[in-house]
């Protein structure tokens, strides 16, 4: 509320919180649908929900180095790779997402609610939203393997879409505080020369421009 006050009734105010901590004596989804309802009871004009990714059960990190959210299991339900469990990386927070949505709807709210995590391809987020499980769908290292996926889909282009494969190199550069990339295209066309490189003078900073296939 202090924010919205200081922002005016024309300025965007969301929240990004998770539906489960996954740590112990953590929060979990029936605490999570509680925020959720008081976030849209207070106004907020969307929410945005993740999972995981605490401090509490990161590993011990290397001398000199800093402790980093997304080395412990909870990390992990945050950020889940291809080297995963039965479950798959994929759509890993539908489940809570939806039952924030549920509880929110509930109660009388038509808040957005925004789903993430492992949401690749236009058919998974457009199931989630033709389900009822989410209003909009956020694709985060999908868009940094691929920029332009939302016109290739809005184009019909979906064969040209850079598909993530959610090795977590990004995440690996995150760590160690460097430039975020993705090893799709960081390394492509380096001598074109209005590239912008990275510290390292090693990877690209932004990815090729896009040139549509020809029409076959």
């Amino acid at each position: 509320r202090a924010v919205r006050e200081c922002v005016g009734e024309d300025y965007i105010v969301g929240v990004r919180f998770l539906g489960d901590e996954v740590i112990e004596r953590g929060n979990r989804i029936d605490d999570a649908t509680y925020f959720g309802v008081e976030f849209a009871r207070a106004g907020l004009d969307f929410l945005s929900i993740s999972k995981g990714g605490k401090f509490e059960d990161a590993q011990q990190p290397k001398i000199g180095q800093a402790v980093y959210p997304y080395t412990g299991k909870s990390g992990y339900e945050c950020m889940p790779t291809t080297r995963s469990d039965e479950i798959g990386p994929f759509g890993r927070n539908v489940p809570q997402v939806a039952a924030i949505k549920r509880a929110v709807n509930d109660a009388g709210f038509s808040t957005p609610i925004v789903a993430s995590g492992g949401i690749t391809t236009f058919e998974q987020a457009e199931g989630i939203l033709r389900r009822g499980e989410a209003d909009l769908a956020g694709l985060a290292r999908q868009a940094l393997a691929d920029p332009d996926w939302f016109l290739k889909v809005r184009l019909g282009r979906g064969a040209e879409i850079r598909r993530c494969t959610y090795t977590n190199y990004c995440e690996a550069l995150d760590q160690a505080h460097k430039q975020v990339t993705c090893k799709l295209w960081d390394r492509l066309e380096l001598d074109d020369p209005d590239v912008s490189l990275a510290a390292d003078g090693r990877r690209r900073l932004l990815p090729p421009k896009w040139r549509p296939l020809r029409n076959c």
